[in-house]
């Protein structure tokens, strides 16, 4: 038995331990704009309205299904309204995907806490943990569906393993689309390939009927009532996106190394113990390949795709982490303290690297985070190898400690570059019923703006990219505007206009405009509307 479960108090205080750090830091935060403020909004605005239909800013908005807008909206009618709401589904899933990964650990390891600390441990997971995106609910139930996968090969007579993979899937494609069982899908077919297995059809039929009956009926009657829906949610969000044909193109396609570079940094500080047991670790067994398969197919198929992002990686991570786990009581008999200095060179190679690749202002902080690390793990060094596994779990559970708290600190001193929570709170007090908000940016870029206004909010451009369907199908409804109809609006209301310092002259043509809030980042502009009547200069240049 693991050093880290021998005994309840060590398994009470590792449970609680993970439990006190993935809740409390979700309050202590402002919203983010762009995904977070997005997500939370959407949800916010699902309350009051259809709660079948997912709006932003008052428009369809058909990127995403439902089922995380659904969790979250329960959330908020529990917690009311705010960040901490917002949050929790993410980091309740968070736990669930740990409980999962040690209760499959457990039944096939003789160390199942460690896949488990290795996991929330990681930097990738555990800043996934803390943020009102839809990925670590789709990483539960995709985790579920290829565990309980496996434990149906084992036990090909408990057909119920196989419906749970199954049920597990359908909330996938209701979380994140059809990925949901293309890439398990093609993970299970691969995998069928490669251990030439042959199965039973009847259990595989039964469980498509599953996966149907609860996966269809939100897009069938989305399809029924909304218009658009099927172009815009499979063809464009979907086959467009990989292809890199989506119109407006609101991404850019990363280099090819990209995501194997954040399989990498995703599972620091493990990524060296990950190099080393891809390497040491021979042969590999059945649940070695298809973890493997797992994490290699992700990184595969979004390699292939026109487009990325680093969160896409996440749900690999519980694959690596049991990889990892079970690969660490062999690395104990040979290489760990080769291993440990490695890891020592890779976190004074990060210090450095900051020092001239990071922003200026983020560069104390991943120096002080490089050298927290170094510290823990270099600690683990001198001690007795009979007590290793506990200091290595205390040197996991410290240094993360200490990576939240500066983490914390860096984002209430930089809050104003990435939320919009001051400002919009500064404004509040001159809105009335009857004023307008306009927005400079790209409506995602001040999406926690709206959360935090709880009012729709108009923008400029037309090509933008997450109100693009509302705007298309709604023309009545739209919250674009053209200069000239600016003009009129500024000659007998109160608007609004947030943007960027370095625009504020340009802002004039539309009336007489001056500063009332900043936050050192973006600013707001009031108009008078008396002074606008009178302004020479009524017209657009």
């Amino acid at each position: 038995m693991s050093p880290l479960t021998k005994s309840r108090p060590t398994s009470a205080a590792l449970i609680l331990t993970i439990v006190v750090l993935t809740l409390v830091p979700l309050a202590l935060r402002p919203l983010l704009n762009l995904n977070e403020g997005l997500y939370a909004e959407v949800a916010r605005e699902m309350l009051h309205h259809n709660p079948l239909i997912p709006r932003l800013d008052g428009l369809p908005y058909l990127e995403k299904p439902p089922l995380f807008y659904w969790l979250v909206m329960l959330s908020y009618k529990i917690f009311g309204i705010g960040k901490f709401a917002a949050r929790l589904p993410s980091a309740l899933a968070a736990l669930g995907t740990l409980a999962v990964v040690y209760r499959f650990a457990r039944h096939r390891s003789t160390a199942p806490a460690w896949p488990t600390l290795i996991l929330f441990s990681s930097a990738g997971f555990y800043i996934m943990s803390q943020l009102a995106m839809l990925d670590m609910t789709f990483t539960l139930f995709h985790t579920i569906t290829l565990l309980a996968f496996f434990s149906y090969i084992e036990k090909p007579d408990q057909t119920w393993r196989l419906l749970l993979a199954a049920a597990a899937s359908a909330l996938a494609c209701l979380t994140k689309g059809l990925i949901g069982i293309v890439l398990p899908g093609l993970i299970v077919l691969l995998f069928l390939l490669l251990e030439r297995k042959t199965f039973r059809w009847r259990p595989f039929l039964l469980a498509w009927g599953v996966f149907f009956v609860i996966a269809l009926p939100w897009h069938i009657w989305m399809v029924l009532h909304v218009p658009g829906f099927f172009d815009r949610y499979i063809v464009q969000e979907h086959f467009d996106r990989f292809l890199g044909t989506l119109k407006p193109m609101d991404y850019r396609r990363p280099p090819f190394y990209y995501n194997f570079e954040h399989i990498l940094l995703g599972i620091f500080p493990w990524t060296p113990f990950l190099i080393e047991a891809l390497i040491r670790r021979r042969p590999y067994d059945r649940l070695d390949r298809l973890l493997l398969l797992w994490a290699g197919v992700y990184v595969v198929f979004f390699t292939i795709s026109k487009t990325s992002s680093s969160y896409y990686m996440l749900p690999a991570f519980p694959a690596l982490a049991l990889f990892i786990g079970r690969a660490l009581p062999d690395l104990k008999k040979r290489s760990l303290p080769w291993l440990l200095a490695g890891f020592a060179l890779l976190c004074v190679a990060v210090g450095i690297t900051s020092l001239y690749v990071a922003h200026p202002f983020m560069r104390p902080y991943l120096v002080a985070i490089s050298l927290i690390y170094l510290a823990f793990f270099l600690a683990a060094l001198q001690e007795h190898r009979a007590h290793f596994e506990r200091f290595l779990a205390l040197s996991a559970i410290g240094s993360l400690t200490g990576f939240i708290v500066l983490a914390l600190v860096f984002s209430i001193a930089h809050a104003n570059r990435y939320a919009s929570k001051d400002l919009a709170v500064a404004l509040l007090p001159h809105l009335t019923p009857h004023s307008y908000v306009f927005v400079a940016h790209h409506y995602e870029d001040l999406s926690s703006f709206d959360f935090y206004l709880h009012r729709k909010i108009y923008v400029f451009d037309p090509r933008q990219g997450d109100l693009y369907y509302g705007i298309r199908h709604n023309p009545r409804k739209t919250t674009l505007i053209t200069g000239q109809s600016l003009v009129a609006l500024a000659r007998h209301h109160r608007v609004f206009i947030v943007g960027l310092p370095s625009a504020e002259q340009s802002w004039q043509r539309y009336g007489a405009f001056h500063v009332i809030a900043s936050n050192g980042h973006d600013v707001v502009v009031e108009n008078s509307p008396d002074l606008s009547r009178r302004a020479q200069h009524t017209q657009p240049r």
